[in-house]
């Protein structure tokens, strides 16, 4: 250690909240005998819990260096005032921060939008459609637009809709949706169902998941099928029959071609219940629960209700004339990926997570909605709830000029349109930053006025929030109940009605969830 401190004399350590615990004590080990260390970082923009970063690295640092100078960088240089106002009154109500008063000097800009929509489609079209309406008519290019989403899921609406605009996209540190691992997993399996002389479709899928049938076993079927010029399932169905082939692997062989015909037997289905049957039959879901290993891992299960979707939406619109031939050459025109000679001049699709340090004229910020942001799996611990928070202030503050935060009324969630709740971070904006456009409903699926009335509630404003039984500040600090979002009870029965032909579920109601009556 010693050696080491000596050699490295002055540390330098950028984004120092993201920091693990190792790196701490490495930090930490350097910087004894010779002291000279220097750190920059802002622990409203801590965004990496889930992989081991530990906020308390940089909340403790003046602790743990008492002899420092904290050197307080307020001013932003990127964001219009009306954009910073909402990033900053959303923070504030973070417990665990480093208190700072955030000013520009950049113009007064436009109000920042927040607009409801009817689905997630509806979401993606009107984007899409603002994004091609600026490029024709406003001279912006392509390159000024950023849509960022918590899950990867919601890509496919967008990259449906940027297609039909004509606007090229990229996907940033993602893949797009058609080129996911799962998702060319079960499209595997359908153009194998649809087409059992398609071979490199049941090479991709004879062993997934896993049953058994190596690469060697495949190998010995290829050159059986090639030697008499048939297709590989019809040699698969002979397998007992080559010496090659073990008898072990030629059983397990065998169940793959049962299995295969079972499938077959919904062929002529709708597409989104032979798919759900495939999953089934498969298990697929499981087979994805017991792979994640990460955040991005935890996202393939809801790619793959995404898919599902994407075959009710689909059977939706083909009750009497669909197939399954027209659906996957429907989704093969999709996800025909073309190949733009000037890589940068893209609208820009892409998690909160990799928006972190980049920055873009104009953001659309989608799927603000409970169980999304905040995540599902993010509310075990106040921690959780609080990063969560970050990831949306982090969303905002890389927006320049214009800002849209967008929520549904309902998604479509493994083949069902289920309403859903406006994420609670909404009702901590202040109002007088925003300007809202509900969304316009054709078959009057949900009401107008179903969530400006939860933005009533008082909002805190000294920096500390708190909650449950932790000391309560002097009686004159005046402080907002702590209560769940309002959940409009009127719109959530029309949904009842009319969802209840499609076997749709409403989300549950909770203690300390506050609901409007009709």
């Amino acid at each position: 250690r010693a050696d080491l401190d000596a050699r490295y004399r002055y540390i330098l350590v950028d984004e120092y909240q993201d920091t693990n615990l190792a790196q701490y004590a490495i930090v930490r080990a350097m910087s004894i005998d010779y002291p000279n260390l220097s750190v920059t970082g802002d622990p409203d923009q801590s965004i990496y819990g889930w992989r081991g970063a530990d906020l308390n690295n940089i909340l403790d640092f003046e602790k743990d260096y008492p002899n420092v100078k904290t050197v307080r960088l307020e001013q932003n240089y990127r964001s219009t005032p009306n954009i910073l106002r909402v990033a900053d009154q959303l923070i504030r109500h973070n417990r665990r921060r480093k208190h700072k008063e955030l000013f520009t000097a950049n113009p007064e800009g436009e109000p920042v939008m927040l607009k409801c929509y009817r689905d997630g489609k509806a979401e993606a079209d009107d984007i899409a459609e603002q994004i091609a309406h600026a490029v024709l008519n406003d001279k912006a290019q392509p390159r000024d637009f950023a849509v960022f989403f918590r899950m990867n899921s919601l890509t496919r609406a967008l990259e449906h809709a940027m297609r039909r605009c004509g606007l090229p996209y990229q996907i940033v540190n993602g893949v797009e949706f058609y080129q996911r691992k799962e998702i060319k997993d079960v499209l595997a399996y359908l153009h194998l169902i649809n087409n059992p002389a398609n071979d490199v479709a049941l090479e991709r899928v004879i062993n997934v998941p896993a049953r058994g049938i190596g690469s060697t076993t495949l190998q010995r079927l290829r050159q059986a099928a090639d030697s008499k010029n048939i297709p590989l399932l019809e040699t698969a169905r002979t397998a007992g029959l080559i010496d090659a082939i073990p008898k072990r692997s030629a059983t397990q062989v065998a169940k793959f071609v049962a299995l295969y015909d079972s499938l077959c037997v919904k062929a002529t289905a709708a597409v989104e219940d032979l798919i759900e049957f495939l999953l089934e039959e498969i298990d697929y879901r499981k087979y994805l629960e017991a792979s994640g290993e990460d955040e991005q891992d935890n996202d393939r299960l809801a790619n793959v209700d995404e898919l599902v979707s994407a075959a009710s939406e689909y059977d939706a619109q083909h009750p009497q004339d669909g197939s399954l031939d027209e659906f996957l050459e429907q989704i093969s025109l999709v996800s025909s990926t073309d190949d733009w000679q000037d890589n940068s001049d893209r609208v820009t699709l892409m998690t909160l997570h990799a928006s972190k340090g980049l920055e873009f004229p104009r953001v659309y910020l989608i799927g603000v909605e409970d169980n999304l942001l905040p995540h599902a799996r993010s509310k075990e611990s106040d921690e959780q709830i609080e990063e969560e928070r970050r990831l949306l202030f982090v969303g905002i503050t890389r927006a320049r000029q214009r800002l849209q935060l967008s929520y549904c009324q309902c998604r479509s969630t493994h083949g069902d349109y289920r309403p859903v709740v406006a994420s609670p971070f909404l009702m901590e904006l202040p109002r007088e930053e925003l300007r809202q456009v509900e969304a316009t409903f054709d078959e009057g699926f949900f009401e107008d006025d179903s969530y400006p009335e939860s933005w009533d509630l008082p909002v805190q404003e000294t920096d500390d929030v708190y909650q449950g039984d932790e000391e309560q500040p002097p009686a004159e600090t005046p402080i907002a109940p702590k209560r769940g979002p309002t959940v409009p009870l009127a719109p959530m029965l029309t949904a009842a009605q009319m969802l209840a032909s499609r076997s749709a579920t409403l989300p549950n109601l909770e203690t300390g969830m506050a609901v409007t009556h009709p």
